[in-house]
């Protein structure tokens, strides 16, 4: 008699789920066919901020840091000069105690949301293929280019751009117990709990769900084994 009422509660909560997602991601759509989400400066940060840059056994280094938006790049200041980090030897960075990126594939992803041992991660950076549309079909990209130095110059183009500034994509991750994934259907399910197939499924068929958006993929922190 106890299993079956936990189980009826369980598919109870599964239920509730769905109609608060359903909900929620009505607003959401409407919010997201109005925004896109752009850049004046180059940086994601407003400037250049303190910042524990993360190494190998526990050890950081202090540092103006900020994240460029070619390739998500984490740069810092050294002397006055804005320089591009190389990323070998580094895990991350975290800007004060809420915002953290931790490093994907050589480029810095922002911590969406964690539970346990999970992360959701997005990569923020340059849409290119917008931007060389936008730009009438230019590939001009030179004032994103570093020297092999590793000095990032910001050379004459950017302030040039037009008032509402360059385009922004973003990509995102799931880190599961240290694994990397993208964030797509096919491979959430090779690392998802198994028992949670159904609930995925009918979450899978909710047409106001969305694989693009930051609050949908969130939910799906709970459907990670623990």
């Amino acid at each position: 008699m106890t299993t079956t009422h936990t189980t009826l509660g369980r598919h109870w909560l599964r239920s509730l789920l769905m109609l608060l997602v359903l909900a929620h991601c009505l607003g959401l759509q409407a919010q997201q066919a109005q925004e896109r989400r752009r850049c004046k400066t180059g940086f994601l940060l407003p400037e250049f901020s303190d910042a524990k840059i993360m190494q190998s056994f526990g050890r950081y280094v202090k540092a103006k840091a900020n994240i460029l938006i070619k390739g998500a790049a984490l740069c810092y200041m050294e002397d006055g000069k804005v320089m591009k980090a190389k990323t070998d030897g580094i895990f991350g960075v975290n800007f004060g105690d809420t915002l953290r990126y931790v490093k994907v594939n050589g480029a810095m992803a922002r911590v969406v949301a964690q539970k346990k041992y999970h992360q959701l991660l997005c990569v923020t950076q340059l849409d290119e293929n917008l931007y060389r549309e936008e730009r009438l079909g230019t590939s001009d990209m030179s004032y994103f280019d570093a020297s092999d130095l590793n000095i990032f110059m910001q050379l004459d183009g950017l302030e040039n751009e037009a008032e509402k500034g360059v385009p922004l994509c973003d990509t995102y991750y799931f880190s599961v117990k240290g694994r990397i994934i993208r964030a797509n259907e096919t491979e959430f399910k090779k690392v998802m709990d198994p028992g949670q197939k159904q609930a995925f499924k009918v979450l899978m068929g909710n047409r106001f769900w969305s694989w693009k958006d930051e609050e949908s993929l969130k939910m799906l922190l709970d459907f990670l084994p623990l």
